[in-house]
């Protein structure tokens, strides 16, 4: 039983911890969401629009991406209708749900040891350990965060269940924390395994046989549960294609980079320096040297854990804690191309956490003085923990910050030149991109990614015949590769050659059915080759897929507006996706005040075209845009004297899509 004192104590201790944890990750207040994924769970994901209904709640529980995470979808959805695009919103909630954990799991080690001091040290290492930076100043990692708020209920749960066992009640309040678990991510599936361990020690139910197959049978339906779920994601992974790129490795190989990877984890959990967004996986090239090296410890450090399972049983119960949880994401069956991530330690560290604490007490705890020490130096090692924390948030205020810090601190991570030369080519920046994309080649020759970079880098520069030299020698080595195809599409549209442009987009569609830009390219194609009804077709479609894309609007606009086709014309719908596409550029798009003037002439109503060409003719002449303000006077003179424009003529500023940098390949590195 606690003490009451013990009881007593907790209030204070919980508070401290949630203030503590608030104070390190405060900072993501000021941050953005980086291109890292964020880009996929939130700012570009089709599963958050809709608003709240049955169709959300389905949306949810569909596999997206790389992972089917229905609890985690449902917490973005909220977010999303709560904060729209304000990345502030979203990681402020991550911040809260991770205090919230750090507050639960103290609650539950303590209820479940009855030793607060020690268990207070546990919850406060987790809390502000610079390896859990990347769960919480991360938006993507929602799951992570999320799934440790239901693990640390379970630990809870099951506290209050053992000193009840058989109660039912109890029972299923530890199934439902598992199960909303499993629903956030996937990686609870080791939660029963863990729950055993501390059957084991501190609650003592494995003494006699009987207590042994209660304890397994309880266990039961969790792991029925976990299986089911592991189907689904695995299933779910491999359709998107994530189990592919390095599940050829022999398994000598992936072994080798796991017992790595686990002893590399131990370490930086005592020292953490050098932490990187990203560590590019070696593929063929793991050293079998180190990776045995690392076997050989970490089969003594498990040695030494069961030789003094008796008298230090927590050794054991930490240790394996650790290496139980990390089987997931260690690599067995690989994901992505990360050797090993930060955020793989998030639970999993905290056996070690308890182990050390434990250990600790067991040293130095035996004297009033020795307590005393143990509490200054436990003090000391929380403190530099949160300020090294403190300063690793900062590095993840934005997309360049945080890979330019995995540059930094990584030696030829040939992922993280690529990638920050996608967002540097995003930005508008193309000789910082190219020079990115040059280094990621040295690093990692024969890389396609950054080889069609340099290309993308050419159609910035309004090279495109240069942008196929870089493309074209690809196509026999990749041909169904759609980013190649896409590129080589739209690069002959800029050409001029839209009807080579035509079959390589439709050739990238069968791979990205779903693909608005591929749509709006192909509607380019089809005007270009005078046919404007598939144009039609296929500008719809990139609007149903995303509808603020506002270029494809306008243009589907001036079609409808303009073409002679009898069929085809549609004043009144030309109307309303202009004024749409001209209300969301500001009202301040030339451009698209002139298609908004065409509409309006379609439909009559000369003096609202003359007044919306005005407008687009005064931004032409202020931008300096000679071609734009000359073909505006020329619709002007038209509008002024009664007549529409009848000819599907293309619009000013109508073009192919812009360079399409590489998406990063899949986060995530686990089920």
């Amino acid at each position: 039983m606690v003490s009451i004192r013990a009881v007593r104590r907790r209030g204070p201790i919980a508070l401290a911890l949630l203030l503590l944890t608030v104070a390190v990750f405060q900072g993501v207040r000021h941050h953005d969401f980086v291109r890292y994924d964020d880009q996929v769970y939130v700012t570009e994901n089709p599963q958050l629009r809709g608003g709240p209904g049955w169709s959300s709640l389905a949306r949810a529980f569909t596999p997206y991406f790389t992972n089917w995470i229905p609890l985690t979808s449902l917490s973005l959805q909220l977010d999303f209708a709560l904060y729209g695009l304000e990345p502030a919103g979203y990681l402020l909630t991550n911040v809260a749900l991770h205090a919230a954990s750090a507050v639960l799991l103290f609650l539950g080690l303590s209820q479940l040891t009855g030793a607060v001091g020690r268990s207070a040290f546990a919850a406060a290492v987790f809390a502000v350990h610079p390896l859990h930076v990347e769960s919480v100043a991360w938006v993507s990692e929602r799951k992570d965060v999320l799934a440790g708020l239901f693990f640390m209920l379970s630990l809870l749960a099951w506290a209050r269940y053992a000193e009840r066992p058989g109660s039912r009640r109890r029972y299923a309040l530890v199934l439902l924390a598992f199960g909303l678990g499993l629903l956030a991510k996937p990686m609870l599936v080791t939660l029963p395994c863990v729950l055993l361990l501390l059957d084991y020690w501190p609650l003592g139910r494995l003494a006699a046989p009987a207590q042994r197959r209660r304890a397994l049978l309880e266990k039961l339906p969790m792991l029925g549960l976990a299986a089911a779920v592991s189907g689904i994601t695995f299933w779910a992974q491999r359709a998107a294609g994530t189990v592919s790129p390095t599940e050829g490795l022999p398994v000598a190989a992936r072994l080798w980079n796991a017992w790595e990877s686990t002893a590399i984890y131990a370490a930086k959990s005592v020292w953490p320096s050098g932490l990187a967004v990203i560590y590019p996986h070696p593929l063929a090239q793991v050293s079998a040297a180190r990776g045995l090296a690392c076997g050989a410890l970490l089969a003594a450090a498990t040695a030494l854990a069961l030789r003094e399972r008796r008298r230090r049983p927590w050794l054991l119960v930490g240790w394996l804690w650790y290496l139980g949880m990390l089987v997931p994401v260690i690599g067995l069956v690989q994901v992505g191309l990360q050797a090993r991530a930060d955020r793989y330690t998030y639970l999993p560290q905290v056996g070690l956490a308890l182990a050390v604490a434990w250990g600790a007490f067991d040293l130095l705890g035996g004297s009033a003085r020795g307590r005393r020490a143990l509490a200054a130096a436990g003090a000391a090692a929380i403190l530099a923990l949160a300020v090294a924390a403190e300063r690793q948030v900062r590095h993840w205020r934005d997309t360049e910050s945080l890979f330019e810090r995995a540059i930094a601190v990584t030696r030829d991570n040939h992922l993280a030149h690529n990638w920050l030369a996608d967002w540097l080519l995003l930005e508008g920046r193309p000789e910082e991109a190219a020079r990115h994309y040059a280094l990621a080649l040295r690093a990692k020759p024969g890389w396609m990614d950054p080889a069609l970079g340099l290309g993308d880098v050419e159609r910035e520069r309004g090279r495109p015949d240069r942008a196929l030299a870089h493309y074209e020698p690809w196509l026999a080595i990749a041909p169904a590769n759609a980013r190649l195809r896409a590129a080589l599409g739209y690069a002959l549209l800029e050409t001029g050659d839209p009807e080579r442009a035509e079959a390589h987009l439709r050739a990238a569609l069968v791979e990205r059915p779903g693909d608005a830009d591929l749509h709006a390219a192909l509607a380019l194609a089809a005007e270009r080759s005078g046919r404007p009804a598939l144009a039609v077709e296929h500008a719809r479609e990139a609007l149903r897929l995303a509808p603020d894309l506002l270029p494809v609007a306008n243009n589907l606009a001036w079609l409808l507006a303009t073409t002679p086709r009898a069929e085809l014309r549609d004043p009144e719908e030309a109307l309303r996706l202009a004024s749409a596409a001209s209300s969301g550029a500001g009202g301040a798009e030339p451009a698209y005040l002139d298609t908004l003037a065409a509409s309006h002439a379609a439909l009559g109503r000369f003096a609202e075209a003359v007044a919306a060409a005005e407008r687009g003719l005064a931004l032409a002449e202020g931008r300096g845009d000679a071609a734009l303000a000359g073909a505006l006077r020329e619709h002007l003179a038209l509008y002024r004297a009664g007549r529409a424009l009848g000819a599907a003529e293309p619009p000013a500023g109508l073009s192919a899509p812009a360079a399409e940098p590489a998406r990063p390949l899949p986060e995530e590195g686990a089920p």
